[in-house]
């Protein structure tokens, strides 16, 4: 209730402070979703983002939805409640990555990515070794939510800096794909409980991971070359149906 009235507050505030937007021609429906795929084709630095983007967000959706399968289980026996509390240490290291996007202004944005893709493998292997200790986890917590944030901000940042006015057509791919990754994870994570338990969540989250990490690879060249900083000029603008 309090979230939909500070959403309903919103919403009359942006109506007085948002700038009238000139008026645009029309475009169909069925045209406008399909300008999402040919906008993302047209900017080479978008697809390999999206993919590193959404690898990284079904590792966090498995990692907290397996989370609670943990922590439920012996030798923890946690109830729902004591398991929510977790979600503060996430909340720590969500905090931490949100001045990550300045590292996309320095031109530090791809071997970032990088970095906090590595980060990710080693508080998934962290969170193996450490799967008996609550302070582990929450070490593993923390180190999680920053390198996931950490992509996620640095590939948002990375696609809205690129030219031209398709924003809301490369965001609308950002959170699709986000969000199908993120599903994937969730739906996933029960079925390689049943079958491993956390062994099968960390095998898995590792795969996702490093396949990730092998797109950064192959294609950092390229979003070097592609994201826009002062010795690195962008690509040209989208054409916009």
């Amino acid at each position: 209730m309090i979230a939909a009235a500070v959403t309903l507050l919103l919403a009359g505030v942006l109506c007085t402070v948002i700038p009238p937007l000139a008026p645009r021609e029309p475009v169909a429906y069925p045209r406008l979703l399909a300008s999402v795929f040919t906008t993302v084709a047209h900017h080479r630095v978008a697809a390999p983002t999206l993919a590193i983007c959404a690898a990284s967000f079904a590792v966090f959706s498995m990692f907290w939805t397996s989370l609670t399968y943990l922590l439920t289980a012996p030798p923890f026996s946690f109830s729902v409640s004591q398991v929510g509390l977790l979600g503060l240490a996430g909340l720590a290291g969500a905090l931490a990555a949100r001045r990550t996007g300045a590292l996309h202004d320095r031109g530090w944005s791809v071997p970032a990515t990088g970095l906090a893709l590595t980060l990710l493998v080693l508080s998934l292997a962290a969170a193996w070794a450490g799967r008996n200790s609550i302070v582990a986890l929450v070490v593993v917590v923390i180190a999680l939510d920053i390198a996931t944030q950490s992509i996620l901000v640095l590939g948002q940042t990375r696609l809205f800096a690129l030219p031209g006015a398709a924003r809301s057509r490369l965001n609308t791919a950002f959170v699709v794909s986000n969000f199908l990754g993120g599903a994937l994870g969730s739906a996933i994570a029960g079925p390689l409980w049943s079958a491993s338990g956390w062994a099968a969540i960390i095998t898995a989250s590792l795969a996702i991971t490093l396949a990730g990490l092998t797109v950064w690879t192959l294609t950092r060249r390229r979003l070097a070359h592609t994201t826009p900083t002062p010795d690195h000029p962008a690509d040209a603008p989208a054409p916009v149906p």
